[in-house]
């Protein structure tokens, strides 16, 4: 098989390149000093590339190469550092469209920094519980762009990234991610409405992630039988009544039937706040 050549068409910095492959494809490659002293036209060699991401179609490329038009290479460069570093650290492969997306992003959230526009998110607590590991890998991305940008993001930044990380590994759109942790957030307002409490405790995160499964589940309309469900009934009156006027939301929104089956697994989890938090 014949080896493929790469010919570099932008440097984005030390460690990061865009090539023109000799099977018509794009990719970023990336590899420690892989842009110094480089020009466009050079070749790559395979033994300089640490990691690759190809970009497999014309309107992937289209919007990369007008994010490059329009934004500052530094930018590009270190962003696409941060998503290399992500990727080695979250398990499945990211979708191409992160390239684009993470860049507009940040380019964006620079100019906001620099006029002292503060955008909160609204979503944060929701987004560190529902997705620690992209939360994790988001809270050191933001660091090095601080260091490498000089920039001040603020701490709502994070949760910012660590859904573009969830999407990109889930190869969501950005839209249906929000639309999970707006649903997620409607539910826990309504929770925190009625007396339940939440924190960092286990107790919380085990909660909201059963949410989210739960979530998942209604909108594919695939359940789980729950045996005990009787049981459940008859022991925990308080939390089941809670549960009911909980999945009473999430079949509005969802315009789907929540299964008593599923409605006795959530008693089970809000029994188990109301013990933690000694409600």
């Amino acid at each position: 098989m014949a080896a493929i050549d790469r010919r570099i068409i932008h440097v984005l910095s030390n460690n990061v390149v865009m090539t023109k492959l000799s099977s018509g494809k794009n990719s970023i490659v990336f590899g420690k000093g892989i842009g110094f002293k480089k020009q466009p036209g050079m070749n790559v060699s395979e033994k300089e590339i640490s990691q690759e991401f190809l970009l497999h179609t014309m309107e992937t490329i289209e919007h990369y190469e007008q994010i490059l038009n329009n934004v500052d290479t530094r930018i590009v460069g270190i962003t696409e550092e941060v998503i290399a570093m992500a990727q080695q650290r979250l398990e499945g492969e990211f979708s191409e469209t992160i390239h684009a997306a993470l860049v507009d992003h940040i380019n964006f959230a620079i100019e906001r920094c620099r006029r002292g526009v503060l955008i909160t998110n609204p979503f944060a607590y929701e987004i560190k519980m529902m997705y620690k590991d992209e939360y994790d890998v988001a809270t050191e991305a933001v660091n090095y762009l601080n260091q490498k940008l000089d920039a001040q993001f603020p701490e709502d930044e994070i949760s910012f990234l660590a859904m573009h990380f969830h999407g990109a590994r889930n190869r969501e759109r950005g839209t249906e991610t929000l639309a999970v942790v707006r649903l997620v957030a409607k539910v826990m307002d309504e929770a925190k409405a009625i007396g339940l409490q939440f924190n960092d405790s286990f107790s919380s995160v085990r909660f909201i992630s059963h949410l989210k499964g739960l979530i998942d589940r209604v909108r594919k309309e695939s359940h789980i039988k729950n045996p005990l469900l009787q049981k459940i009934k008859i022991e925990y009156p308080q939390s089941y009544k809670y549960s009911l006027i909980l999945s009473s939301i999430l079949e509005e929104q969802l315009k789907k039937v929540v299964p008593d089956d599923e409605i006795g697994f959530l008693t089970l989890h809000i029994e188990r706040l109301n013990q933690r938090e000694g409600i």
